[in-house]
């Protein structure tokens, strides 16, 4: 990434730099990235026009990593025929959870969307709301805890200091796998060979028991969260909108016995049924992307990871009849 992207920031712990423009280089693409002066992709933002207005909060994925300009999600549905009488904007920020997300969301209401499509990442969201750091980056954030049925925001201001070891130490698989051993002591054993690894990947391990610990661990960050979205939902409507939500997979969501393939779909499953019981729409990209992966269509990046522009492309062609912003 070329230098100076991202930025610090007491309140969320990071946010991107008005007015950068860069490269991002990869083995698997090299990308040109525009930052406008809100601090979103694209180009500069204009909210008062007439037509409805869908607003979509999120991280990486809706951001785009991995995409050139005009090939996120957000800009095929402006090109599209679902952008005839709707403009989509893409607020994403790169690496951010649900908890910054709902900080940024009370910058934003004054913009005043018909409809916020929050876009929840199945592969870390719901473990980043639990840490003052995030897994898969090195900045702080703030967070919140759940005290009763209320509320209440830690690590704020988010002070400007490095990654301590005991984070540095976690991994978004040992945060999935906490107090559960996946192995039994022979196969632990044989990982420690490249052999052994191979034998163990044949052998595989005991799916139906990572399942039940995945599920019970989930109920309290499922709380969380939900407890997130009633806030949301109340500032949401406080403007006169409403509130959907995209379930997004990624790559390892698609890999059968596997630990990130077992925690997608335990997190889809909770949270498609959870949010549906509360009225909300709900769409989970999982099961249809997984039809276009059997075509062969290449919709991640192989090793980086992200959305191809034919990945951005799929997701915004369910979205565009999924019926989310129809007015309700």
């Amino acid at each position: 990434m070329d230098e100076g992207f991202i930025l610090f920031d007491s309140r969320l712990g990071w946010k991107l730099n008005p007015g950068w423009e860069g490269k991002h280089r990869h083995h698997d693409f090299e990308v040109q990235y525009q930052v406008n002066e809100l601090g979103f992709r694209g180009d500069a933002l204009e909210f008062s026009g007439e037509s409805q207005k869908v607003f979509f909060l999120g991280d990486s994925f809706t951001f785009g990593l991995g995409v050139d300009e005009g090939e996120t999600f957000p800009d095929f549905l402006n090109s599209s025929a679902a952008g005839a009488h709707t403009d989509f904007f893409n607020l994403s920020v790169p690496g951010y959870a649900p908890d910054q997300q709902l900080i940024l969301l009370d910058d934003l209401l004054s913009y005043r969307p018909d409809t916020l499509v929050w876009v929840i990442y199945l592969g870390n969201d719901l473990l980043d709301i639990r840490y003052p750091f995030p897994l898969q980056a090195g900045y702080g954030k703030p967070y919140y805890v759940l005290d009763g049925n209320r509320l209440r925001l830690e690590n704020s201001p988010v002070p400007l200091k490095a990654k301590t070891p005991k984070y540095q130490a976690m991994s978004v698989s040992s945060a999935i796998l906490e107090g559960f051993d996946l192995y039994p002591i022979w196969q632990d054993l044989l990982a420690d060979s490249q052999i052994g690894t191979r034998i163990n990947s044949i052998i595989g391990f005991d799916e139906n028991a990572l399942q039940s610990h995945i599920e019970e661990r989930l109920k309290s960050d499922v709380a969380l969260f939900l407890a997130m979205t009633d806030r949301a939902r109340t500032m949401v409507r406080g403007q006169g909108g409403e509130m959907a939500f995209v379930l997004m997979p990624g790559s390892g969501y698609f890999r059968e016995n596997t630990v990130p393939g077992v925690y997608q779909k335990s997190t889809a499953r909770a949270l498609s049924s959870e949010l549906k019981d509360r009225g909300y729409r709900v769409v989970n990209l999982g099961p249809e992307l997984a039809n276009l992966i059997n075509s062969e269509k290449q919709l991640f990046h192989p090793n980086e990871g992200h959305l191809t522009p034919e990945g951005h492309k799929a997701v915004a062609g369910i979205l565009a009849g999924s019926g989310l912003w129809d007015q309700q």
